[in-house]
């Protein structure tokens, strides 16, 4: 029963090398017989040839995967060939086939010229044929190794670019689920009408800055504001004239605020100041500035208010004097607030202080007039 050759595209060659021109053929003869239908078998006289040859076959990109060499070449001077056709064909598998029982040359042909098959004359047919062809099917292991690691390397080429777009799509996706979500924050925390923070994000950094004050020592102003006689302006002139003078007030107090303070609205026309490191003068200073700043501004049609202008009244607080708590600061502004808007509007009330001369009178006239009408 024949062997079986795995089938391939490729057509290999196997090269014979022999001075005897007899031996030459009969050695092409038997590799014909068996290996005709896939191999290309050519004989070969002398190293000059066989070199000629191999740069034909280089021109082509021809594969040539085996090289049988008589031994008696070897001592006539083709080992030297040998050496150097193995420096430029490294990969080209060689067979000697001795003929003296004892051949000196082989430890040199091993050495430095790549031999790795030999075979001792005579040889039996079967014996050379299993030779040739267990070389040839560690050719072609090695030609279809090549070939899949040059397919994995590729795909593991396009499974990294692959890999990097999904990478770029994931950090683009982060990033603009952190956009979202930085968003969708600001919103949680922001007034919709005049852009401050709203009354939220007030009592949560309230809380935090009261603490932050009793623990360092640091006083922390508030202020409680309120536009005076809004409502009445609102009714006047409608919702959207209303509205943009919220808005307007709004822009004048954050214009008007330190870098680190937080500016809010807590509620309808009041709104809140958090005034890091101010006790009750320096936050009484900023609430006067802020209260004359809005007092000049030109808000349009203005005319039926008192005083022919649109104002507001300031309550300043500070912790830990008045508060040492997020409520009971809350609260000392608040009611500081009130007395500024009882004593008359437009002005700036500190918690604590004692009314003014007449304050006490106009606050409790300002309390009947709000008893009968209520």
């Amino acid at each position: 029963m024949g062997l079986q050759y795995e089938d391939s595209p490729v057509r290999d060659y196997i090269l014979c090398l022999d001075d005897q021109e007899w031996e030459l053929l009969r050695l092409r003869q038997q590799l014909l017989s068996r290996f005709g239908e896939r191999c290309v078998v050519d004989g070969l006289q002398s190293p000059a040839a066989l070199c000629a040859r191999l740069d034909e076959l280089a021109e082509q990109d021809a594969s040539v995967a085996l090289l049988i060499v008589g031994g008696q070449i070897l001592r006539d001077g083709g080992l030297e060939a040998l050496i150097k056709l193995h420096q430029k064909t490294p990969s080209v598998s060689k067979l000697l086939l001795l003929s003296a029982p004892h051949d000196e040359l082989l430890p040199l042909s091993v050495s430095h010229a790549g031999v790795c098959h030999y075979l001792r004359r005579p040889i039996e047919d079967m014996q050379l044929l299993l030779c040739v062809e267990s070389i040839l099917r560690e050719k072609r292991l090695m030609r279809t190794t090549e070939t899949l690691l040059t397919t994995l390397r590729e795909q593991q080429k396009q499974l990294e670019a692959v890999q990097q777009d999904l990478d770029a799509r994931v950090k683009e996706r982060t990033r603009a689920l952190e956009e979202a979500n930085r968003r969708l924050s600001q919103l949680a925390a922001t007034d919709g009408l005049t852009g401050l923070h709203n009354h939220r994000y007030l009592q949560e950094h309230l809380v935090l800055e009261v603490e932050r004050s009793l623990r360092t020592g640091i006083p922390l102003g508030m202020l409680m504001v309120d536009v005076d006689h809004f409502r009445q302006y609102n009714n006047r002139f409608g919702h959207q004239t209303g509205d943009e003078v919220l808005r307007r007030v709004a822009r004048l107090i954050a214009e008007h605020r330190r870098v680190n303070d937080v500016v809010a609205r807590y509620g309808g026309e009041e709104f809140a100041l958090l005034l890091i490191n101010a006790d009750h003068r320096v936050a009484s200073n900023i609430g006067e500035r802020l209260r004359a700043r809005v007092a000049a501004e030109r808000f349009p049609q203005t005319h039926d208010l008192p005083g022919g202008m649109l104002t507001i009244s300031v309550g300043v607080a500070s912790c830990p004097t008045d508060g040492t708590s997020a409520a009971s600061l809350l609260q000392a502004a608040d009611a500081a607030l009130f007395r500024a808007k009882q004593s008359g509007r437009n002005r700036v009330c500190i918690a604590g202080e004692p009314p003014a001369f007449g304050e006490n009178k106009a606050i409790r006239l300002s309390t009947a007039r709000v008893s009968k009408s209520g």
